[in-house]
């Protein structure tokens, strides 16, 4: 059987289980559901307060307590499973086509080296640089669960703009920026909190941030920061 196949029939399945489980038990289900739905409508037009954040979280809380409940949860997420690794596997095996313009054989070859990182992608812990002196280079890393802190002080960033790029799930991203560098940031959170030197804000959700230093246009060093994030905060300060 193809993975579609199978994640259809699981689906299909997923469904006939949940009206079965209503049937049988009630509609204990969807009474918990909807509860939890309204308390964290109610905490999300509260966060700002104790009180709202609290019935957010009880209403997290008690939704993921009535899905675990339900078998058809399960069958939902084993097809969402099956889906991110065969959507992995075809990224990886998949060759696309390709075309070769035709030139003469006298035009020489470009030829293209292999750089060693300063970051890897990670699944879990934390990262960090910065606690001696390294070599810059543009960054692009993804992190499942874990803190990354980065330090600029000890590098020498290029003179054009560079260019670091940190996405995660679940953590902190700390940034430390030295004084005469201008900054960009684009940040991207579901549930968490910024500060961006003078700029702080708490309980942000689902929102999408943009700052930037006053002379980042004119400045010969400059470093873009484009960071997306689940559920943590984004520092980003000058030591």
């Amino acid at each position: 059987m193809k993975p579609n196949d199978m994640i259809r029939w699981l689906l299909i399945t997923a469904a006939v289980v949940f009206v079965a489980e209503l049937l049988l038990s009630g509609t204990g289900v969807l009474i918990g559901i909807g509860l939890g739905i309204l308390f964290i409508y109610l905490g999300k037009r509260q966060l700002s307060g104790r009180k709202g954040t609290i019935l957010f979280w009880i209403g997290i809380f008690i939704v993921a307590m009535s899905l675990l409940q339900s078998f058809a949860f399960y069958l939902v997420l084993t097809a969402g499973i099956i889906y991110y690794f065969t959507k992995i596997h075809d990224n990886t095996t998949s060759k696309p086509q390709t075309y070769q313009p035709s030139f003469d054989q006298a035009a020489s070859e470009e030829q293209v080296f292999e750089q060693k990182s300063l970051f890897q992608n990670s699944w879990f812990g934390a990262q960090s640089a910065g606690c001696s002196v390294y070599e810059w280079q543009d960054t692009n890393i993804q992190s499942f669960i874990g803190d990354t802190i980065i330090d600029l002080n000890y590098t020498v960033l290029p003179k054009e703009e560079a260019v670091l790029m940190v996405r995660k799930v679940l953590g902190n991203v700390r940034i430390i920026v030295p004084y005469d560098i201008e900054v960009d940031v684009h940040h991207s959170v579901v549930y968490g909190s910024v500060a961006i030197f003078d700029h702080r804000e708490q309980n942000c959700w689902n929102k999408v941030i943009h700052m930037r230093t006053k002379g980042y246009q004119h400045s010969s060093q400059r470093i873009k920061i484009v960071t997306s994030v689940v559920a943590g905060k984004l520092e980003v300060v000058r030591v």
